[in-house]
């Protein structure tokens, strides 16, 4: 918020729109609430998702579920009569899920599905002492192994989700969300800012709260709910602590390192 021109309590009526929405709220809407320009929101929603990433997070321990996700429409018919490409020949933006089971999330967009950046992006996300659990993707199979941690997989091809405890349905269903909050809410994220959209889908899913409910009938069941919003606001607002944003020329902006000195203009 340094140097910024906007009062502070739009900063926080805009943060409290973003934080509290359950998939995300637009540009359109948030610019409609808050009484400010679509261009204005549209900033002030990326300035927010950019303290919403965990990369100073510890990475994820225990079972790890991990998922390939291609993010985008279904592959449209061609008029030409061929057979349109689909998964790997798209050019689809591919976002690599990891959820340690019943705990956090990290995603990360990759380049590709070629092995050196998903042994990049893994190696941030992962910790070698975890077990990971995947569908038979050879890529999963060549980089996993370089880790040395355990290695469990399920062939969806074969119609095989689940086998025991193996299964990457949790991964699989986080890359769910990200699709219905790009058709539903979003509508389109540029390959220039999609890991602060999916930045924003982590956090989300960070600060769940799981607890037991028990009835009077004595039946058990798993309740989610989020933890309270002042917790939401501490760990929202401490990464923005020495980051500043500025403007490029094609009116986006960009987060300079705290190391960097400020350049006015």
């Amino acid at each position: 918020m340094h140097a910024t021109k906007l009062p502070f309590s739009i900063w926080v009526q805009a943060i409290y729109l973003v934080v509290t929405s359950s998939k995300g709220i637009s540009s359109v809407v948030m610019s409609r609430l808050l009484g400010v320009t679509q261009a204005t929101a549209w900033r002030l929603g990326h300035a927010i998702r950019t303290m919403m990433d965990d990369r100073d997070g510890a990475p994820l321990s225990g079972i790890v579920e991990i998922d390939l996700k291609y993010l985008g429409d279904a592959p449209k018919h061609r008029r030409d009569g061929q057979k349109a490409k689909r998964g790997k020949e798209t050019l689809k933006p591919r976002v690599l899920i990891a959820v340690q089971r019943d705990d956090r999330m990290r995603a990360r967009v990759v380049p590709s599905e070629k092995a050196e950046d998903i042994r990049a992006a893994l190696t941030d996300m992962v910790a070698d002492s975890a077990t990971a659990y995947s569908d038979k993707d050879q890529t999963f199979l060549n980089v996993i192994k370089t880790f040395g941690m355990g290695h469990e997989t399920v062939v969806h091809s074969a119609k095989e989700f689940v086998r025991g405890e193996v299964h990457s349905n949790t991964a699989d269903g986080i890359g769910s969300m990200l699709e219905r909050a790009r058709i539903g809410v979003w509508h389109r994220m540029s390959q220039q800012h999609l890991q602060r959209y999916i930045d924003e889908v982590g956090f989300r899913w960070n600060c769940r709260l799981k607890r037991e409910h028990i009835s009077k009938s004595g039946r058990r069941r798993r309740v989610i709910t989020t933890i309270p919003l002042a917790d939401m606001l501490l760990r929202l607002l401490k990464p923005a602590i020495g980051r500043q944003i500025r403007r490029t020329e094609n009116f986006g902006f960009i987060v300079l390192p705290s190391s960097l000195p400020v350049v006015a203009g």
